[in-house]
């Protein structure tokens, strides 16, 4: 079949896995599955936890409706809503049955202070990357024979206790199914479409894939995307990135064009029909791939393939999966220069993270260059090491709420939830100085409290939630004949740049200028501004707001961020890992501004706060220089987790080959100061208040929000209006 594939097939798969269509012998409904897995579970006895699971696994595996349909190239799953997984009421049972006799107090301090808006926190399952090196060279049958080889190791050696046997024998069952899955799939599409060169091409794949390791480019997406789906949608355990795509099949796809197994077309339809999977499915907050790296030698590893999977991506014009870019000095200008027209044309599900950026943050945590060299972006912007760790984000602080408990001396004042935090009262202020104290004290219980939760309940995760199809591809999972969903976790600060502007507020009008007492600005913070408009204008246009470059503010950036830092990085978890802080708040500004009462920066009561290492939306009016400015005077080092930044600037700006050097010289030049991530909007506020107003003009007008894209018609008017208010200001 021709790329672009026919109308027809790409109708079909969008609406794949969201108005999904399946034939009267497909199996039995997601509905009906997730309705029985309780009673299943109940049936199979008092087992330990890897084998109940892995037994519902293969009854999911064994009864869930499927396709193989000729307008596509992999296999349909009937559990296609993430949020309707048939496994979760059995993992969300041992979720409560565990935090109510395991870590009863925590949960109820977690429950009664994320109400508050002090945080939000809890129990993660949302960033696992497999070994795909592991995956590619073994398969899914060489991953089943590895996992007995340990298995066996641990019985010889005296070290095949009750719990590691029950380990591997959920490991033994989980991949067995997934083998009997693929089966399933492959007398389906004998049946139905015997005779569909489409069809025929993809049982051959998958016969492949059931007795041996991926052989040519489509068994390797097949592959790909076949974990993804039995892992994520079946297992419950989210597989937060789909590899680095270029350096992995580059060698698949030039053997097979030099071969002639496959022409340019062909492999263009596998890419193809690969991303628009992850379309159909649609999560919210987008799914990742990444792109390029560094070789050994130095060299860059973008090559053609990367061309290729970005010219198919551009063509199809979808919002996911987001793409990551492996950023050096090495990376080719042509490259990037194509990623970055991409962008200013409207393609902005792309991120660059730096490779600089990641040894200065990465190497104080006692990785090493080789390691951060090969490291898997993951996630959002979240970096692990290849067949080595698994993160968890195990929640946001909430950088805003200090100053409603100063202002009301430690009591929120909508739930009256009390801070233990023995403080000076907000009567017995008398200088910035213990007035930024004070801040700092609520906040780092904030932290401490949060850090203490997740040490409780991350114990007990493999419990509440084994992860067999994610532990049989480490292979140090096998080794020590333990669940691999262990290692660090990271917690993302929240309102980071509205709260630096809340403290330069109170310093500036309260202890500088004295236009008011600390009472009366709680008063009129806790009347949200009512009756002072004037005052709160005034203190939105003052010159001392993060992100301008200015190096009073950005001082007090600075210490903020290390002393988020110095309360979370390389403290022990419960996991054998360490903790670690981060930038990145995906969509906790608006959750928990939600939570959040007026501050003193001029925002109002429930507004959404600055996100990321962003300034509060329209505020920062100097200028992308000044605001790269302020970003290099925060070490990056002290938010290893992450550091992202998000980038906005007008049409006019990037025109022209100008306009790429303009884009190209920022990328470069935060690069250069070791920033992290980061990824651009190009926006005219003209243009999107007429989006706002006719949006049947503006149907595929995309959206970079934190770390994933959406259509801005998507959003509500609250948050439009946030983007539009930013784009007025865009200097």
């Amino acid at each position: 079949m021709p790329y672009p594939t026919f109308q027809e097939d790409r109708d079909y798969l969008l609406s794949k896995f969201r108005n999904p269509v399946f034939l009267p012998d497909a199996g039995i409904d997601n509905e009906t599955l997730r309705n029985g897995i309780l009673a299943f579970a109940d049936s199979i006895g008092d087992l330990p936890h890897p084998i109940v699971k892995a037994r519902c696994f293969e009854h999911v595996v064994r009864s869930i409706q499927i396709d193989v349909n000729p307008c596509d190239c992999y296999p349909g799953f009937g559990c296609y809503d993430r949020y309707r997984l048939p496994l979760a009421p059995l993992t969300s049972r041992w979720h409560g049955e565990i935090a109510s006799k395991a870590f009863p107090e925590v949960s109820r301090v977690m429950a009664e202070r994320n109400k508050a808006g002090f945080q939000n926190q809890w129990i993660d399952f949302d960033h696992s990357v497999p070994d795909y090196e592991a995956m590619l060279s073994l398969g899914f049958p060489g991953l089943l024979e590895r996992s007995r080889k340990y298995r066996l190791i641990h019985r010889e050696n005296g070290t095949l206790t009750v719990d590691v046997d029950a380990y591997f024998e959920g490991l033994e069952i989980t991949m067995s199914a997934v083998l009997e899955g693929l089966g399933r799939f492959i007398d389906f599409g004998r049946k139905h479409h015997p005779d569909h060169p489409r069809v025929i091409r993809e049982v051959e794949c998958l016969e492949r894939l059931r007795v041996g390791p991926p052989q040519n480019t489509y068994d390797v997406l097949q592959m790909i995307y076949l974990h993804f789906m039995f892992c994520e949608h079946i297992d419950r355990m989210q597989v937060r990135s789909l590899s680095n795509l270029d350096r992995m099949l580059n060698p698949y796809v030039q053997s097979d064009l030099s071969s002639g197994l496959f022409s340019l077309s062909e492999i263009r339809e596998f890419f193809a029909c690969f991303f628009m999977q992850f379309a159909s499915i649609n999560n919210y907050w987008g799914h990742p791939l990444y792109l390029g790296g560094t070789k050994a030698d130095g060299t860059s590893e973008i090559n053609d393939l990367s061309y290729l999977i970005v010219d198919v991506y551009d063509k199809l014009d979808i919002t996911t999966p987001k793409i990551q870019i492996k950023l050096a000095r090495n990376t080719p200008v042509e490259f990037v220069n194509k990623v970055l027209d991409l962008i200013r044309h409207g393609h902005s599900s792309f991120v660059f993270v730096c490779e600089e950026g990641l040894k200065h943050s990465q190497m104080p945590l006692g990785f090493d260059e080789e390691t951060i060299r090969t490291c898997d972006i993951t996630g959002c912007y979240e970096f692990a090491a290849r067949g080595q760790c698994n993160n968890t984000g195990v929640g946001h602080p909430n950088a805003l709420k200090p100053f409603e408990l100063i202002f009301n001396d430690g009591k929120d004042p909508v739930t009256g939830y009390k801070s233990p935090v023995e403080t000076l009262k907000l009567s017995e202020i008398k200088s910035f100085g213990e007035f930024y104290r004070a801040y700092l004290a609520y906040f780092g219980e904030i932290v401490d409290t949060m850090r203490s939760n997740a040490d409780e309940f991350e114990k007990y995760l493999h419990v509440i939630n084994p992860s067999s199809m994610f532990s049989i591809t480490i292979e140090n999972s096998l080794k020590v004949g333990r669940d691999a969903f262990s290692n660090g976790s990271h917690f993302g600060i929240s309102g980071f740049g509205t709260a630096v502007d809340g403290l330069m507020a109170v310093k500036e009008f309260v202890f500088d200028k004295k236009e008011l007492t600390l009472e009366e600005f709680g008063e009129i913070l806790n009347n949200n501004w009512e009756g002072h408009e004037k005052l709160r204008l005034k203190i939105l246009k003052s010159k001392l707001k993060y992100g301008n470059g200015n190096k009073e503010v950005d001082l007090y950036a600075a210490a903020l961020g290390h002393f988020y830092g110095a309360k979370l990085n390389l403290r022990p978890n419960a996991r054998g890992g360490v903790h670690s802080a981060s930038g990145h708040n995906a969509r906790q500004f608006i959750v928990l501004g939600e939570k959040t009462g007026a501050t003193p920066d001029g925002r109002r009561r429930g507004d959404e706060m600055s996100k990321n290492l962003s300034p509060t939306m329209g505020v920062d009016r100097s200028g992308v220089t000044a605001l790269l400015k302020s970003l290099s005077a925060i070490n990056s080092a002290s938010m290893p987790g992450d550091y992202p930044l998000d980038v906005m600037l007008h049409p006019s700006a990037v025109q022209g080959d100008d306009g790429l050097d303009v884009m190209r010289g920022i990328l470069l030049t935060y690069m250069d100061s070791k920033g992290l991530a980061i990824h651009f909007n190009i926006f005219d506020a003209d243009m999107l208040i007429d989006a706002q107003n006719n949006p049947e003009k503006y149907a595929n007008l995309q959206v970079r929000i934190c770390g994933w894209n959406v259509l801005f018609n998507s959003l509500a008017k609250k948050e439009q209006d946030a983007y539009i208010e930013r784009a007025r200001n865009i200097r």
